[in-house]
């Protein structure tokens, strides 16, 4: 026969184990929810970029929000250019990616502009002051560019179109070097 004070211990252990378990279910779905909304684009397996290794897929979320993947240029030469508004050499590039992606855009050529960290708004400001003709997506907190291997900016990832990176080229391009790079590999 059970005393009514072992009755009472065993409610009062009960209710501490169901506050346990309720506030650790919680913090699982608050962990969960972070994980989830924390930004990162949607890739596969994705590595640093190597020459002369294919680059994974990667999904982000263009300036009108729209979801671009790499995937979506499969077969066209695809020109991945990080970037940033407070970048002072990625913005003086800007015209010269831009005049040379209008020249070359019907030999299977498209430029990815990889926004790091800045806000929609501002990105998409940016891009309809200058009239950039290519898709400008949004890297918020630069996971995507992290784990490509971005370590200044600009940067630039040439892919052919096999999915193959050619060319890592850090820094300013000129309307030369874009002619030196990249015209070799579009599709004629």
């Amino acid at each position: 026969m059970m005393t009514r004070k072992k009755r009472a211990a065993g409610r009062r252990r009960q209710k501490k184990i169901n506050t346990i378990v309720f506030v650790a279910g919680g913090l699982l779905v608050v962990i969960a929810a972070v994980f989830l909304l924390s930004g990162r684009p949607s890739s596969q397996t994705m590595t640093p970029a190597q020459i002369g290794k294919p680059l994974g897929d990667f999904s982000l979320t263009d300036i009108n929000g729209k979801t671009v993947s790499l995937s979506d240029y499969a077969g066209q030469v695809v020109l991945i250019n990080a970037w940033a508004t407070w970048c002072p050499p990625c913005k003086a590039e800007m015209p010269d990616l831009n005049t040379y992606y209008q020249a070359h855009q019907g030999e299977g050529f498209v430029i990815l502009a990889i926004n790091a960290g800045d806000s929609a708004s501002v990105a998409a400001a940016f891009a309809n002051q200058k009239g950039l003709a290519f898709p400008v997506l949004l890297d918020p907190n630069m996971h995507l560019l992290t784990s490509l291997g971005v370590q200044s900016f600009p940067t630039s990832i040439l892919v052919s179109a096999d999915g193959v990176v050619k060319t890592i080229h850090v820094g300013m391009f000129t309307p030369e070097t874009l002619e030196a790079e990249i015209t070799p590999y579009l599709l004629k």
